[in-house]
């Protein structure tokens, strides 16, 4: 009854509101208008009064849950804040999404996936939301044991992993025991069993630490279950020195805030030249003890030196390093290390490094000579140092805090080689063995000075003249109360357990440099300043004297906020959408400007304009996502786009023209193709997730390919394809669905590399046979192949791509098939791509070659014609050199290069071009550049060079259209639009024979296809001998 209740009371409370909008769509007077939203509080409140009372509290609280976020209060029984008419959809979508959460709760307590799935797509904002009972959508899938729900919450829900429960019943000392209250998904699931998920939540980022209403962690809950248990006892790290029967309760950065003095290592060393650590002294055990167990008034020494009979040790406690000077005055060198935690033991942090003892073509160090090395090469020189980049020392300090016994790092360095590291150990090594080592930490060491700010030294090249200190726990701490260490330098320091291997890890939340706010909108400025405090208030009030139309007002934060900067910008709306896009774009190009300036790198975005002001929410988007990407061609910048969570219509406009952009950017491919038969074979270089085919297939010998393609497809693929392996584990091919990816079946087939030619053969024209024989019986007309056997198998590639390509043509011919099969060739396989091309068009077979669009072209969604060429490519740089070397002197900086696809010239330019290549037996193409005016440009990438543009440049050689080699020469023909941009072609043009022109030459002389000054200049006089290739705007001096 309770429940019926509280849904009919949202959805009265949903009518009201909805009425209220359609009035005032109707209103034009604003003091109506204000009347209205008056009259709707007055109304809500009533509502609220006549049906409160039908609820019993914890009805009453989840309803209350929901209008506290717009100002209720609950003792004044009223809304403290009036209403505004921005704020009714947000509000009304709100209650529908929580209206719906009271079933959706109940779904996924049952593990229906398809009901979960629909709300989280309607209310992506609700998803870390509890229900009527307090519990969360993941608590509820991970408690009852649902692993692919909790598989679909984490990775495509985007769920918090460590969210609590909550609870709406009312407080009592019987509620402060309730263990669930506070519980996480990983408490449920540690503490009913559920091993699967247990370790998969782990993997993605669940905090076992973390604690409930009742103190308790989840490795607390799981005690109850043997099998959680031990995987507890395997995955935790006890003690180094010490013997512990119960597992740790607290992370060390919690456990070291009591400021009890721990001893829990092991002191060791190593010769240069040897293979193996061995125990230190216990006399010299605690002199490194005491050398790094400092006070905070205490100096920092760098070095000690210990006498022991005959022999002089001097001692490096930055470098961990000692050499012993015996009475023959020989000097040798030590390594030494401490395992264990130096947090824990000396609360400090440290820098982590590895040292190689095993590594396929290793170079051996012979030296001894010290030299450490940065993990920035793959030229791997065994018993040396290689200190942690910033991110995997990052994974190191946060392993260790959370006591995990192991830690698996892709090492970029080394081929993104899989390494366990044993922290127990401190030993490394890969899955084959074939890579092992060792592995240690150094204390970090920073700048002791008197204004405490964080200032880091090398171990290795330490300065005399300065004082010195551990980079403890409390100097961090001094740090931070100094408010000279910024937000995203903390977060390195906190070591908090949440995504694993994130990209994101050393940014947390995915804050930005800078904020960029408009002033128009009065509620926003007002909020940063409040949050920004009093010195942010005073800079802003300071500052703001100066901002105009078009200029950007940078305010530093001083730390107050998560961002550096925040940027003030003045941007005023217009219904009119030419001066609406060229103001966004100015707006954008400024900011990113102005960020370069001053040396940022990230910067947040508002949603500026949308909904408001009469202006067209899908135009800002399009035009916002078009004029950042033209500006990353140029700059270097991580750029968010910060919508706010209730306006959904926003944010899907955002993503639909983010995707949209996306495809029709999607990288260039290299690709060749022949007919055979009624069919074609196709090579192309790519992505074999990407293929739009009937059929991807995969292999389950490469277990890259195999995890590459499940993942691409997501977790439906992965249950369907386990499913069916484990049906039948001998099955030749196991067919799965789509999934994610663009086809309609994956097939993944049985095969196994061999070293044996012969052997390899017959299995590659097995595997054809095969995969063509399910082909046909499906009824499938299209199918993508990888590189199969062309990777880590050491098998020939030869033999292999030959086989495949000989035995398709074969069954192609022989079935006649009317069917598309495409090679997929990684981009990074030029050798593979080139062999499967050469067996392509080897005289085996006879084929017909296929008219190629350039291989440059990219698939464009609707057709665009105009593609911005990326910076980064080898095309865009070969177009900004020959630019770059005649213009010098003429232009300031390109703006984009834009490659016109125009597919309709371009077959016709082609014509020609194989018409002038079989007349002169030679190619007689230019490549030459023509400047005009902007709208003469839209003119010409629509319509080709047509004979409207003759005479145009004047008519000294010719009455044609002129190009030159020169594009200094063509930049005066040039003229800047209102943002200052000029524009010129570079295009390709049919000279042929070509002789001098003149004023009186209406067409091309009799015998000629051209006129020219004899120089640079040369005049066409065919619409298709000329297509317009690539459009360059920039700006000039």
């Amino acid at each position: 009854m309770d429940e019926n209740n509280l849904k009919q009371c949202i959805q009265l409370l949903i009518t009201v509101i909805s009425n209220t909008i359609n009035i005032l769509e109707q209103q034009t007077s604003q003091l109506n208008e204000k009347n209205i939203l008056n009259n709707l509080q007055i109304t809500i409140t009533s509502l609220l009064d006549c049906n409160l009372s039908l609820l019993s509290s914890q009805y009453r609280n989840y309803l209350f849950n929901i209008l506290n976020q717009y100002n209720y209060s609950i003792e004044e029984k009223m809304f403290t804040i009036e209403f505004t008419k921005e704020i009714l959809r947000p509000f009304v979508h709100n209650l529908q999404g929580r209206l719906s959460l009271l079933d959706v709760c109940q779904a996924s307590w049952n593990g229906d996936l398809s009901l979960v799935e629909d709300f989280i797509r309607k209310y992506p904002t609700l998803r870390n939301k509890c229900g009527l009972y307090g519990t969360t959508l993941l608590y509820s899938a991970a408690r009852n044991n649902h692993f692919d729900l909790v598989k679909y919450l984490i990775e495509t829900g985007n769920c918090s992993i460590n969210v609590k429960n909550e609870d709406y019943s009312e407080k009592s000392e019987e509620s402060k025991l309730k263990a669930s209250t506070g519980s996480t998904p990983l408490h449920a699931a540690c503490f009913y069993g559920h091993l699967q998920i247990v370790k998969y939540l782990i993997e993605n980022g669940a905090d076992y630490f973390i604690l409930n209403n009742i103190d308790e962690t989840p490795i607390q809950n799981g005690q109850c279950n043997k099998n959680i248990q031990k995987f507890f006892d395997d995955f935790l790290l006890f003690s180094y020195s010490k013997k512990l029967d119960k597992p740790p309760n607290k992370t060390i950065l919690e456990e070291i805030k009591q400021n009890e003095e721990i001893i829990d290592c092991i002191w060791e060393y190593k010769p240069l030249s040897q293979d193996q650590w061995l125990p230190v002294s216990s006399e010299l055990s605690i002199q490194l003890q005491q050398s790094l167990s400092i006070k905070s008034d205490e100096k920092f020494k760098t070095e000690i030196v210990l006498k022991k009979s005959t022999d002089i040790y001097y001692i490096s406690i930055a470098q961990f390093l000692y050499s012993i000077i015996n009475d023959n005055q020989t000097e040798n060198f030590t390594w030494i290390r401490c395992r264990g935690s130096s947090l824990l033991n000396f609360h400090s942090y440290s820098q982590w490094q590895i040292m190689f003892i095993k590594y396929p073509m290793g170079i051996t160090n012979n030296s001894t000579s010290i030299e450490i090395f940065d993990m920035t090469t793959n030229k791997i020189q065994l018993n040396s140092w290689y200190n942690s980049n910033i991110k995997i020392n990052f994974l190191f300090e946060r392993a260790m805090n959370y006591r995990q016994k192991y830690i698996t790092i892709n090492l970029n360095f080394i081929n993104n080689e899989k390494i366990i590291f044993n922290l127990e150990n401190f030993t490394f090594t890969n899955q084959q063995n074939t890579i092992t080592g060792f592995l240690r930490w150094i204390p970090k060491i920073v700048l002791n000075n008197n204004n405490n700010k964080l200032t880091l030294v090398d171990n290795f090249q330490l300065p005399t003249d300065l004082d010195l200190t551990l980079f403890t726990v409390f100097y961090l701490n001094q740090v931070q109360l100094n408010e000279t260490i910024s937000t995203d330098e903390m977060n390195q320091y906190d070591l908090k357990y949440e995504s694993v291997f994130d990209t994101k890890i050393l940014n947390s939340q995915d804050q930005s440099d800078v904020i960029v706010i408009c002033c128009l909108s009065k509620n926003l400025v007002e909020s940063v300043l409040v949050a920004g405090g009093n010195s942010l208030r005073k800079l802003f009030k300071m500052k703001i004297k100066e901002i105009s139309e078009n200029s950007v007002v940078s305010v530093t934060t001083g730390g107050k906020l998560a961002s550096k900067a925040i940027y003030f910008v003045l941007w005023k709306p217009s219904s009119d959408s030419n001066i609406l896009c060229q103001s966004i774009r100015k707006l954008v190009s400024n900011v990113i400007e102005k960020a370069i300036s001053e040396n940022y790198k990230s910067i947040a975005f508002p949603a500026v304009g949308c909904g408001e002001y009469g202006c067209s929410i899908e135009l800002i988007a399009e035009t916002f996502i078009e004029e950042i990407h033209q500006q990353l061609i140029e700059y270097s910048m991580k750029i968010l786009f910060v919508i706010q969570p209730d306006r959904i219509n926003i944010y899907n406009e955002f993503q639909k023209q983010l995707n949209l952009f996306q495809q029709q950017q999607t990288s260039i491919t290299k690709s060749i193709s022949i007919i055979i038969q009624e069919g074609k074979i196709e090579i192309e270089q790519g992505d074999i997730t990407k293929q739009n085919v009937d059929v991807i297939i995969g292999s389950s010998s490469s277990e890259n390919l195999r995890q590459a393609l499940i993942k691409a497809a997501g977790y439906q693929v992965e249950h369907a394809y386990n499913q069916a392996y484990e049906d039948n584990p001998s099955s030749l091919i196991i067919s799965t669905p789509s999934g994610e990816l663009p086809c309609k079946r994956i097939f993944f087939i049985k095969w196994k590399p061999n070293k044996d030619p012969e052997i390899l053969q017959q299995s590659i024209i097995d595997l054809i046979w095969n995969v063509m024989q399910n082909v046909i019986s499906c009824n499938y007309t299209s199918i993508a192949f990888p590189a199969i056997g062309c990777g880590k198998h050491a098998c020939s590639v030869d033999i292999i791509v030959k086989t495949m390509i000989r035995e398709m043509k074969k069954q192609m011919e022989t079935r006649k098939l009317l069917c598309l099969v495409k090679f997929i060739i990684e981009p990074n396989q030029e050798n593979v791509y080139d062999e499967f091309c050469k067996q392509l068009f080897s005289s085996d077979f006879h084929a017909s070659m296929e008219f190629q669009l350039p291989a440059t072209w990219q698939i464009s969604k609707g057709y665009k014609i105009r593609l911005i060429v990326s910076k980064d490519t080898d095309e865009y740089k070969s177009i900004f050199k020959r630019f770059d070397e005649g213009m010098k002197r003429e232009y300031k900086k390109i703006i984009k290069i834009e490659r016109i696809q125009n597919a309709r010239w371009f077959m016709q330019y082609m014509a020609h071009w194989t018409d002038f290549k079989k007349r002169f037996n030679k190619d007689t193409e230019k490549h030459l550049y023509h400047g005009c005016q902007e709208e003469v440009a839209n003119l010409i990438i629509a319509d080709c060079f047509n004979r409207s543009f003759a005479g145009i440049h004047g008519t000294m050689y010719g009455a044609g259209v002129y190009f030159s080699s020169n594009a200094a020469y063509s930049h005066q023909y040039t003229k800047p639009n209102l943002l200052e941009e000029r524009c010129m072609f570079l295009a390709r043009v049919l000279i042929g024979k070509t002789t001098i022109g003149n004023s009186s030459m209406k067409t091309r002389p009799l015998g000629f296809d051209s006129t020219t000054d004899g120089n640079h200049i040369f005049v066409t006089y065919h619409d298709a001998q000329a297509y317009a290739e690539y459009l360059i705007t920039y700006k000039s001096k």
